[in-house]
């Protein structure tokens, strides 16, 4: 009989590790946001919009964004303040505020007249292999090259890089809003001095990163018995965690409706937060309660046809998974 594999990916969605924010956080971002409140209205925008980022990083929120994007306009970083008002919109929109995604939308629509936008622009013969093209540090992928890319007034960087190749460099200047400006890449000349390809090389005395070994010789069923009480210990904690969230959810929603106003609208941040945190559990809650029942239903499966004896080598190997839209743990087994 030919070794039969078996392949069980243990695979939490990434949305069920993503940390919720401490209270501690919360408190410095409140405090953080009253001050740049304080700043924008004397005047000192600058300092302003440095206490916004600061509360932007620790309280993920439409409100925050929202004052963040309305301080760099007035900076005149029309580029930044537009993607963040983006940013705001969808932040309001998962969050059910309407208000709050309408202002950022209309806001959005203000400042595109105003939108400054640089070219990267790559002809066909310039395009040799391992080309690498950054803009500010910045690595771009090939689709937004020969693309116009809103840009903040100021000095640019833009750089050009492959194995074998001279790197080349440009510094594109952008003098105000509404300016349209072109950068062309030239076909990078060969460095006679270059002996490497541009990747380090492997080095053959480093073990190769795949896996550990957990297990060389049993049996058949007593392998697959073992899978199926980790895929089972894997979806009793998916329920957990979406009980979890689920009371969650329904705390921050019963704050919502004791701090937003007669007219249903969030008055300040607090109202904000805890209509945010209600939606973010709610999801959380529906992805644990069907990744924890998918786990405990793979499990019951492979329990009840693990096959009773027939003693077998076997090979069980755990190692990293992951996808865009997920990470977590892989088994797989051979006998």
């Amino acid at each position: 009989m030919r070794p039969q594999r078996l392949v069980l990916a243990l695979l939490v969605a990434a949305t069920l590790a993503a940390p919720t924010v401490r209270a501690d956080d919360l408190a410095t971002a409140q405090q953080l946001f009253r001050q740049g409140r304080s700043l924008m209205s004397e005047g000192k925008v600058a300092e302003a919009c440095g206490k916004f980022e600061g509360a932007a990083q620790l309280s993920p929120t439409a409100g925050v964004r929202l004052n963040l994007a309305e301080c760099w306009a007035k900076l005149g970083r029309i580029a930044s303040a537009w993607a963040k008002y983006e940013e705001a919109q969808t932040l309001a929109e998962r969050a059910g505020d309407a208000a709050a995604a309408q202002i950022a939308r209309d806001r959005r629509v203000e400042l595109e007249p105003r939108l400054s936008f640089l070219t990267i622009a790559v002809p066909p013969e310039a395009v040799v292999e391992g080309l690498e093209i950054s803009r500010d540090g910045q690595r771009l992928p090939p689709a937004a090259w020969n693309t116009p890319v809103p840009v903040d007034p100021g000095d640019h960087m833009v750089v050009a890089r492959a194995p074998r190749r001279k790197p080349w460099s440009e510094r594109p200047s952008v003098a105000g809003a509404g300016v349209k400006l072109n950068v062309v890449v030239p076909v990078l000349e060969f460095d006679p001095g270059a002996t490497a390809t541009g990747l380090p090389p492997d080095d053959p005395s480093e073990p190769p990163p795949v896996g550990t070994d957990v297990g060389t010789q049993g049996s058949r069923g007593d392998t697959q018995r073992t899978i199926a009480l980790v895929s089972g210990g894997i979806g009793v904690i998916g329920l957990g965690v979406g009980t979890y969230f689920g009371l969650r959810a329904m705390a921050k929603k019963d704050e919502y409706e004791e701090h937003r106003g007669a007219d249903g609208r969030c008055l300040d941040m607090d109202c904000q937060n805890s209509s945010e945190d209600a939606h973010a559990a709610g999801n959380l809650s529906t992805v644990g309660f069907v990744a924890g029942g998918a786990f405990l239903a793979a499990g019951a499966v492979l329990w009840l046809t693990a096959p009773a004896g027939g003693a077998k080598t076997t090979s069980t190997r755990i190692g990293p998974a992951a996808s865009p839209q997920m990470a977590g743990l892989e088994m797989r087994g051979t006998w």
